[in-house]
């Protein structure tokens, strides 16, 4: 009953690898746009029937420009994995790839805004969930490592450099805290549904 089992979580494994792929890349786009549209807010100001968020102190053209030159880099990053993706060439490395892609340009935002003090630190979290999308167990560990890694990070560069932009130990510790327990759940729901292929296949095979 193994070998069915596993053949058949393997086939669909990989057809959802290729679709979370695929809606994973679409969602990280949408995502770009969104924030970038938060940081031209920031920038500019906003006053549109009657609702008025005014420029955001700090919020400078060079710090603009930066935030304008990492999500233009990430957006072309999406726009290489759909090239890739349409033309039928998904190896596996290539979840990682943009894994590792989304977690770096993430990183080096936080590093040029607030490090840890800023509320988009909390975007690792959407990045745990993309990385769930792939139904790929090695991958949301990747992605739970990458992103402690990222963090610590912050934390370190925060540390050494800018002690403005450093947040409480108990916050960092629960902020870590909070992310490891994302992958393991997340993890445990890829296990779940491993085991539901399993039981489908040998129910499936029972005469």
């Amino acid at each position: 009953m193994g070998a069915p089992a596993d053949f058949a979580w393997h086939v669909c494994q990989r057809r959802q690898e290729y679709q979370g792929e695929s809606r994973a890349n679409l969602l990280r786009v949408c995502a770009i746009a969104a924030f970038y549209a938060v940081e031209l807010v920031n920038y500019r100001g906003l006053d549109l029937l009657g609702l008025h968020l005014p420029k955001v102190a700090g919020v400078d053209w060079r710090f603009h420009l930066a935030m304008t030159v990492l999500a233009g880099a990430w957006a072309l990053t999406g726009w290489a994995v759909l090239v890739l993706l349409r033309a039928g060439f998904f190896p596996g490395r290539l979840k990682f790839a943009s894994t590792a892609c989304d977690l770096a340009y993430l990183t080096a935002i936080l590093l040029v805004a607030d490090g840890p003090k800023s509320p988009l630190a909390v975007a690792y979290f959407p990045l745990l969930a993309l990385a769930g999308l792939r139904f790929d167990l090695a991958l949301v560990r990747f992605a739970g490592a990458g992103a402690g890694l990222g963090y610590a990070l912050l934390l370190a560069h925060s540390a050494w450099l800018r002690p403005e932009a450093l947040v409480p130990g108990y916050a960092a510790v629960t902020f870590l805290l909070a992310l490891a327990f994302t992958a393991v759940w997340l993890g445990q729901v890829i296990r779940r549904s491993r085991d539901l292929a399993r039981d489908y296949a040998s129910r499936r095979d029972r005469p």
